[in-house]
């Protein structure tokens, strides 16, 4: 195999030697030859080392596209292969503190991508141990949950959850099967059309908040408000894996009220908004703030998550980063298991708001929760520039 990978590998350092071999790996995979392209990407590795810096990149397109052609393979042994491939390492693309577990997390992404549910649990009792690919399979799971997989009686996956659980793994809190507020969440990611039943009943519930907003009537009082502390996870979804986002891109506040304000329609919160000045917003021309969904605003935040390049989470973390800040925004510590995160959110009032200028600044938009009783709220915002993210 070596000579053959050699004879083509050889001549990859021009755009058509590049695309003979990408090409020569669609062929192997039409042939359903999966133990060569294994060996094919063991062979690409090995020859990091010795390639110059700037040609590395060739070798890293044709690794993607092996693992692209098994991914999207459709019997067992293809979905096998890319298993092998997995581990085998690729250091010299995966550095830092998250290497392994990041590529985990990419090839979990490409296996739920193209392959239903059913093949994916198939591939469970082919794993070598508890520590094998455990990364891959963890997020593979929450992968095919945001695609509306129901995964929450299925033994493997349960099994899985139990040994994750064990290890004190961060996904292990995530429900394995989809809110009915996350819905939309497959649409964002790209592998869900749009349901036109479901755009019509989402402006015809729109239509009926917006009635119920007007039947109130905020009383005419000066509103006090008095800083508390921001819980450490009430950004999480819009910084970086690493902690190292861009800070002064985004505010966040929690404020107790004073009197309570149990409900408030959108022109007392923007009213609010404008008064306490925040930064991210100083001088403002233009100050929106509208009563929403909590489906929207969680499709504000999970948006941005499978959108930013920057300090990419993946699908499987990207829902563990917009569960903790909505429990952030929410006010609460609880089980994830159990429905009461839910019922908490849904007590809360929720708003969308953005701030603009007449000149080229580039747009704020944020999410206000009001919690239940009115007697404090929180709110993020962040900078909407596609150059931070």
């Amino acid at each position: 195999m070596s000579s053959t990978v050699s004879a083509f590998l050889d001549d990859i350092s021009t755009r058509d030697g590049l695309k003979a071999a990408r090409a020569h790996i669609g062929r192997l995979g039409d042939e359903r030859a999966w133990p060569a392209l294994v060996a094919l990407a063991a062979e690409l590795e090995a020859r990091q080392a010795s390639t110059p810096a700037e040609a590395r990149e060739r070798l890293h397109a044709l690794s993607d596209h092996i693992e692209e052609v098994l991914a999207k393979g459709q019997d067992v042994d293809s979905a096998l292969a890319l298993l092998e491939v997995a581990r085998q390492p690729r250091d010299a693309r995966y550095q830092g503190r998250l290497c392994a577990s990041r590529r985990e997390r990419e090839l979990a992404s490409l296996l739920a991508t193209h392959r239903p549910a059913t093949s994916f649990v198939e591939l469970f009792s082919h794993r070598r141990g508890p520590e094998d690919l455990l990364e891959l399979f963890a997020c593979g799971v929450h992968e095919l949950v945001l695609r509306g997989a129901d995964l929450s009686s299925v033994p493997g996956v349960l099994a899985l959850q139990e040994e994750l659980s064990r290890r004190g793994h961060p996904l292990a809190v995530l429900p394995l099967q989809r809110r009915r507020w996350e819905s939309s969440f497959g649409r964002l990611m790209g592998t869900e059309e749009l349901d036109p039943y479901d755009t019509l009943g989402e402006r015809l519930s729109s239509a009926s908040r917006e009635d119920e907003e007007d039947e109130y009537t905020a009383p005419d009082i000066r509103l006090a408000t008095q800083d508390e502390p921001v819980p450490p996870a009430l950004a999480a979804v819009l910084v970086s894996e690493d902690g190292e986002g861009p800070h002064e891109a985004i505010e966040q506040r929690v404020l107790k009220l004073r009197p309570a304000l149990p409900k408030a329609p959108s022109d007392t919160m923007t009213s609010l908004l404008i008064d306490l000045n925040l930064p991210l917003m100083k001088d403002a021309a233009f100050v929106v703030c509208e009563r929403d969904k909590l489906s929207r605003v969680a499709d504000f935040f999970f948006s941005r998550v499978v959108s930013r390049a920057r300090g990419w989470l993946g699908a499987a973390y990207g829902r563990l980063a917009l569960w903790r800040t909505l429990e952030a925004l929410g006010g609460i510590e609880v089980s994830w298991s159990t429905d009461a995160p839910e019922k908490r959110w849904n007590a809360c009032t929720w708003y969308q708001f953005n701030g603009s200028w007449q000149d080229e600044r580039p747009r704020i938009q944020g999410v206000v929760c009001l919690r239940p009783g009115g007697t404090s709220l929180a709110l993020v915002a962040v900078r909407d520039t596609t150059s931070l993210w």
